[in-house]
């Protein structure tokens, strides 16, 4: 399998749209106690974390490390279900990170907290003081959407599949080629309806003549007076990814304008206003996989989460381990 780059990003958004993907990267692909909970789940079994932030390495129980990347990677607020769905993708690809060769960077872990290498992690006692007087109930029902799933895990064709996954869609999943370059069956484009209704599912971009000019000038572009010229028409893929577009005689893929105008999405429209460029953006995230919204929107229409896995890893099986 070709490797890709997945590149995260991580903000912990609570507007109803989640904290973006995690997974860092086909290349690592080959894959606290609750008083009111049962935690005899995962008993035994340990993972080794690399905490990006303090720069160290610990030994976790292995319950207890999904919990806390759960926590970190979707808003509690969200449906069991989805939480339990989002519980057996990061079990998945803990598991894939177990069974490989230990990255050097790491000191010895074999993951890391960092979402822009692996997955988020938040620690019980960072729970606690984020959720204030909600924390029992909402860690009773973390470890109950957590313990659902803890002990199954995604394949595609008998091999785990790396579950990459995103905040909100632009509608419908993006398919890997097309961010990534090159294909992978599990990661097609899916519809993902229930995203157009986050509140936060369109967000916009104003920029003057003059801060959009030089932005783009940084880039090796040179813009004509006609200002109408400035501009060429996108290219888009079905799902609404700007696939290319000409700015100031250079080409430029929605991931690249993403990047340079730190904008939610690669799905991007420009406009000419009698003021400067106004850049819309639709969803939140790379869009491959599993959208965290999208798995909200399918848990409170009745779906259960290994349903909601299949309806967003095309052909996968999710099955006890």
């Amino acid at each position: 399998m070709k490797k890709f780059l997945f590149i995260v990003l991580s903000s912990a958004l609570i507007c109803m749209c989640i904290p973006l993907l995690s997974i860092s990267a086909l290349t690592d692909y080959s894959l606290s106690d609750g008083s009111q909970a049962d935690n005899t789940q995962g008993d035994g079994d340990t993972i080794s974390v690399y905490i990006a932030d303090e720069d160290k390495t610990e030994d976790m129980n292995f319950r207890e490390y999904i919990i806390g990347v759960v926590a970190a990677e979707m808003p509690v607020e969200f449906h069991e279900e989805a939480l339990s769905a989002g519980a057996c993708a990061a079990a998945t690809l803990a598991r894939i990170r177990m069974s490989e060769e230990k990255d050097a960077s790491l000191k010895g872990a074999v993951i890391s907290t960092d979402p822009k290498k692996h997955q988020a992690y938040m620690t019980k006692e960072e729970m606690a003081e984020k959720w204030n007087g909600d924390f029992d109930s909402y860690y009773e029902k973390l470890c109950r959407a957590v313990d659902k799933a803890i002990d199954y895990t995604i394949t595609y064709n008998g091999k785990p599949i790396v579950p990459v996954y995103h905040a909100i869609s632009p509608g419908k999943t993006e398919a890997a080629e097309n961010v990534w370059g090159g294909s992978v069956p599990y990661l097609v484009s899916v519809d993902s309806v229930g995203d157009t209704l986050c509140e936060k599912y369109l967000s916009l971009t104003a920029l003057t003549f003059d801060e959009f000019s030089l932005a783009m000038q940084n880039e090796g572009c040179s813009f004509p007076e006609d200002i109408t010229l400035w501009i060429g028409e996108g290219s888009y893929t079905e799902s609404g990814t700007l696939k290319e577009i000409e700015i100031g005689g250079k080409s430029f893929t929605g991931e690249e304008l993403r990047e340079i105008f730190s904008l939610r999405s690669a799905a991007i429209t420009l406009d000419l206003t009698k003021n400067g460029i106004e850049i819309t953006v639709k969803g939140y995230g790379h869009g491959v996989g599993m959208s965290q919204y999208g798995a909200d929107y399918l848990a409170r229409q009745g779906y259960g989460w290994q349903e909601i896995l299949c309806h967003y890893y095309t052909g996968v099986e999710v099955e006890l381990m």
